[in-house]
């Protein structure tokens, strides 16, 4: 964290993406865990289940992907119930990143246990893909 409303990661996908944080403390697959039609995460090993993920940035600690994860990525884009940005603590998975290249959804990676240990509540955050910068925007 450079500042109390920053932090700073690795850029993995470029772009700015603004929405409300929806943290999670297990990693998160795109095949299964999540219904591409509404963005409900369904899957029993996600503790995000019962939440949506249409809109939010995605805070996770590291992607559980498949060679096909990027078409679930490329389809949420598709109905619109994607995750407008994606925070990882480990490298996202190779299939996730393709798929967020092709949906224009901004990765940074190595900040997402800073960004969970830090916010509480409902939070609005920047995601920049382009600097590695995360910014709380409305703190609530």
């Amino acid at each position: 964290m450079t500042g109390a409303k920053e932090f700073v990661g690795r850029g993995i996908v470029k772009g700015i993406a603004t929405g409300p944080a929806l943290i999670s403390r297990t990693p998160f697959s795109f095949l299964g865990d999540v219904d591409i039609r509404t963005g409900n995460v369904i899957g029993e090993l996600s503790d995000l289940r019962g939440c949506t993920i249409a809109g939010c940035v995605l805070v996770v600690p590291a992607t559980r992907g498949s060679a096909g994860a990027w078409r679930f990525l490329h389809q949420l884009k598709q109905h619109n119930t994607h995750p407008v940005a994606i925070i990882t603590a480990d490298l996202p998975d190779p299939s996730v990143v393709q798929g967020a290249i092709l949906s224009g959804v901004p990765i940074v990676s190595g900040a997402a246990n800073a960004v969970r240990d830090a916010i509480t509540g409902d939070i609005i955050l920047t995601v920049n893909g382009d600097t590695g910068r995360i910014t709380i925007v409305d703190p609530r």
